[in-house]
């Protein structure tokens, strides 16, 4: 009974911080990656260099049997210093979250949780046929911890299309799996589609599907907007 009660509290945890941070934005420093040459028709591309003033704007919905979700996000870079790039994402009656980005554009922080290493959802030089290992443990500030691992891969370069236009984009896959280290309860599966798209510097879409200890979750979100500083 202890053990479904705290798997049922991270689950909500979850939801919570998916909704109001973008899990997902994010990006990684991972383990064991296989490079690949670009070509004309395969690029190879560096990680982004951001700017303050850089600003997205995201739809993010969670659904699952016990809820469905969809709320705007508007992340703006407001100090590039020492490899780290910090974000702020408003937030109605409440201080804003704060975002941390490493030098390759990976998720270190979102406000509700942070990521050791990293979150691991990039890894630069990219190019088709790169792939590489994701290993993080997430610690939620209102505690809790959860293991990660997983390997990703990148599968295409491709247009995507999103409210905020089409856009030249790499196909990444991952698949992997999810430990709550209180729980004791099994690994849970994931697997997560999304696409980065180097024009904007941002993943611009992303489908995450989580198979839960109690339900199956899913975690999207797609680019509506976005602006550039010169």
């Amino acid at each position: 009974m202890k053990s479904i009660v705290v798997t049922a509290y991270l689950a909500k945890a979850t939801r919570q911080i998916c909704c109001v941070a973008m899990v997902l934005s994010c990006l990684a420093g991972p383990v064991l990656a296989e490079e690949s040459e670009g070509t004309p028709g395969n690029p190879a591309t560096a990680a982004p260099v951001y700017k303050v003033g850089d600003t997205w704007t995201f739809s993010v919905c969670t659904t699952n049997t016990n809820s469905d979700a969809a709320v705007q996000h508007v992340e703006s870079v407001v100090t590039v210093a020492d490899n780290q790039t910090t974000l702020n994402v408003p937030r109605k009656g409440a201080p804003p979250l704060e975002m941390v980005f490493n030098a390759q554009g990976d998720v270190i922080s979102d406000g509700g949780s942070t990521y050791e290493p990293a979150k691991g959802l990039l890894d630069f030089p990219m190019a088709v046929g790169k792939s590489w290992d994701i290993r993080h443990v997430r610690h939620w500030a209102s505690g809790g911890n959860m293991v990660v691992s997983a390997h990703a891969s990148v599968e295409a370069f491709e247009k995507v299309q999103v409210d905020a236009g089409s856009f030249d984009a790499y196909k990444i896959v991952v698949h992997g799996l999810n430990k709550g280290k209180l729980s004791g309860g099994p690994a849970s599966r994931f697997d997560i589609t999304y696409w980065y798209a180097p024009s904007t510097k941002r993943i611009v879409k992303y489908v995450y599907q989580w198979t839960n200890y109690l339900h199956l979750e899913n975690y999207t979100y797609e680019l509506t907007a976005y602006s550039l500083a010169p």
